[in-house]
C-alpha cells in the first residue's frame, strides 16, 4: 500500500511540474500577434469643433495612427477597458468633436 501511495505522489509531482513547464516561445517568435498600434492624440487635435463624418473618420484614423476609432454621444455609456490602439472621439448634441483622447 505505501509504494502504491509513493508512485502515486510521484505521479502527482510530475503532472504538477508539467503544468509549470512554459508553453510558448519568446514574444518574438514567428507567429505571435503584432502588437497593436499605438494611438497618438495629439496628431488627430485638428479635429476638435469638426462636425464628425466618415471623411473625417477616415483622416484622424490616419494621422493619429489608431487602429480603432470610438465616437461617444452625450450620455452613451462605455466601456472603460484602455485600448492603447483606439481613438476615442467626444461628440456634442450637433455631432461636433469636443475632444480627442487615446484609450
Amino acid at each position: 500500500m505505501k509504494t502504491g501511495m509513493k508512485q502515486c505522489g510521484a505521479a502527482m509531482a510530475v503532472l504538477v511540474l508539467a503544468g509549470c513547464a512554459g508553453l510558448g516561445g519568446p514574444s518574438g517568435a514567428p507567429g505571435a500577434p503584432a502588437p497593436p498600434a499605438n494611438c497618438d492624440a495629439a496628431a488627430a487635435q485638428f479635429a476638435v469643433g469638426q462636425s464628425f463624418g466618415p471623411a473625417l473618420e477616415r483622416d484622424v484614423r490616419a494621422r493619429s495612427g489608431a487602429s480603432i476609432v470610438r465616437w461617444l454621444s452625450p450620455g452613451q455609456a462605455v466601456t472603460m477597458e484602455f485600448n492603447p490602439a483606439r481613438l476615442n472621439l467626444t461628440l456634442d448634441s450637433r455631432s461636433r468633436i469636443t475632444k480627442v483622447a487615446c484609450g
